[in-house]
Order: structure tokens, then C-alpha cells, then sequence
């Protein structure tokens, strides 16, 4: 069989719990010094608590024991593994892996073993896992799966945006006073992920249009492919991802719409109230629908 296994910056929600087979790799959240394993030590609502007290939480890389623990689990079971990272350019855990992994299969070279960079994360992580796990679900091939993921990584869009520009500001990606003039006059980020981690596309006065510039840019970018699946993830502002969705189903009326909790791993550098949109900007050859 073939085991899949995820991280803390990939998002989950019940839909993909409740219905697919797989590993969680927690990264750690750093709270006052303190390190926790996001999910097992810390919950996401104990996260979201402290960053509304004003808290910035830092994160760590996956452990190496952690991914040696699942792998020796895998081995003994007799399974393949794909690992899905968070993308190597927003954490030190895909190296890590990847470091790991060629120890491993050194020592056990039958084994079939593969660490994908997901290019991303958050809904884009999930959306990328979704499509992995229905493959394996439906029996194809490890190394068709493992080629047919990393185009997948290569071929989905980023859209999101953040309440509160400060957040920018304590993470380096924008200076003290754009932050608070921005925030002062109403100002919203546009971002997005290229080959150098997240990045601002555009300043947008107004929350109603920076939601509709999201939009307009997704109906243009899908191209024909109107009938895949859009995911919406959020920080703790469920509210605007049902508008989100919403405005997706208007634009997108054949797709279908998953909403997903971003992981505490990127709200902790996104702040409280984020939000974006994830799709496919070209068909993969082997595209699974999901059934829901």
C-alpha cells in the first residue's frame, strides 16, 4: 500500500479526516519560549487565542525522529510512503526530509520513498494532498502519483489576503509605517506565492474589492477548467469564507467549494482574520474528482 503523509502547513478539515487514510507530521509552535507540537500539544484555538492577545507565535521544522518514526511505522506495515512538505521556501522541513529520506532508503533501498514540495501550503496544500490521496484511493501507480503530484504543485494558484496589515509588519514583509498608514486608511494586501515564498501582488483600498479582485483574477486564470474543486482557507474568520465561497459559486457555478481552517503553522505568520482562495490553473492529466 501506499501511506501519505502530510505536515502542519498543509490544511485539513473534516471532509478530508473522515474520508482519506494518512500520516500528520506536527511541526512545532513557540509560544513564550515554549515549544508545543502543533495539533498534539496545542490546539489551533489555544493558537488563535494567544495571536488575539496580541502574541506572535513563532514556528520550528518537523523533527527528524518524527519522520523516522513514521517511516520505520510504514516499513513495518509494508507500505510506500509520499510525504507532502510545506513549501521548502517558508521552512527548513523539506531539507530536513529530504535529508532523512536518503538515509533511510540507503539502509532500505526496496522501500519506495517520496518527499514532494508542495510549493505552498494551506489551502493550496490541501487541495494538492486532496488530489494525492484520491489517487492512491484509487489504486494508481506510486510513481505515476509521485510524477502527477509534483506538476500538480507546479500548476496551483494563490490568492489571499490579511485584516490586518501588522501582521506583515512583525513578520518582515513590510515596513512599521506602510503597516499603519495601511491599516489607517482601510488598506488591504493582495498576496500570493511564487518561487520565493509569499509575496504582495497588489495594495487594495477596501476589503469588498480586494475580495473581488481575488475573484476576477481566479475566473480568468481556470481557464476552461470550470468544473474542478476551489478551496477557501481562513484564520479563525469562518464569516469570510463563506463569502469567499459564495462569490466563488457565483463566479465558478460548475465547481465545487471545500472550506479549511488554515494550520497553525502559517496563522501564526498570517495573523487573525486571513483569508484566500486555491484552484488548478490547468488540468492535470490524471484530475480526480472528488465526490462529497
Amino acid at each position: 500500500m501506499i501511506r501519505i503523509a502530510i505536515d502542519s502547513g498543509i490544511d485539513q478539515n473534516d471532509y478530508m479526516r473522515e474520508n482519506y487514510d494518512y500520516d500528520f507530521l506536527p511541526l512545532s509552535v513557540i509560544i513564550d519560549e515554549q515549544d508545543y507540537l502543533d495539533q498534539l500539544e496545542i490546539s489551533l484555538q489555544q493558537v488563535h487565542e494567544k495571536m488575539a492577545e496580541g502574541v506572535m507565535p513563532k514556528t520550528s521544522q518537523v523533527s527528524p525522529k518524527t519522520i523516522i518514526d513514521m517511516l520505520e511505522d510504514a516499513r513495518k506495515q509494508g507500505d510506500d510512503v509520499i510525504y507532502l512538505s510545506i513549501y521548502s521556501e517558508f521552512s527548513g522541513t523539506y531539507q530536513v526530509a529530504q535529508t532523512v529520506v536518503e538515509n533511510y532508503i540507503g539502509m532500505y533501498p526496496d522501500m519506495n520513498i517520496a518527499v514532494i514540495d508542495s510549493k505552498g501550503g494551506s489551502g493550496g496544500g490541501a487541495l494538492l494532498a486532496l488530489q494525492t490521496m484520491e489517487m492512491v484511493k484509487q489504486g494508481m501507480a506510486f510513481d505515476t502519483i509521485v510524477e502527477q503530484t509534483k506538476w500538480n504543485a507546479e500548476h496551483i494558484n494563490y490568492h489571499f489576503t490579511l485584516n490586518n496589515l501588522m501582521w506583515l509588519v512583525k513578520g518582515g514583509r513590510l515596513p512599521k509605517v506602510a503597516g499603519s498608514a495601511g491599516d489607517a486608511l482601510n488598506i488591504k494586501p493582495y498576496l500570493s506565492v511564487n518561487e520565493t515564498g509569499i509575496y504582495l501582488k497588489k495594495l487594495v483600498r477596501g476589503q469588498e474589492r480586494v475580495y473581488k479582485r481575488m475573484i476576477k483574477e481566479m475566473k480568468k486564470n481556470v481557464g476552461d477548467f470550470t468544473d474542478q474543486l476551489i478551496t477557501i482557507s481562513h484564520v479563525n474568520d469562518y464569516e469570510t469564507a463563506q463569502k469567499l465561497e459564495t462569490m466563488v459559486q457565483e463566479a465558478l457555478p460548475e465547481a465545487t467549494t471545500q472550506i479549511f481552517d488554515v494550520g497553525a503553522l502559517l496563522a501564526a505568520h498570517l495573523g487573525i482574520g486571513g483569508a484566500g482562495v486555491f484552484y488548478f490553473n490547468e488540468k492535470p492529466e490524471h484530475y480526480k474528482y472528488i465526490n462529497e
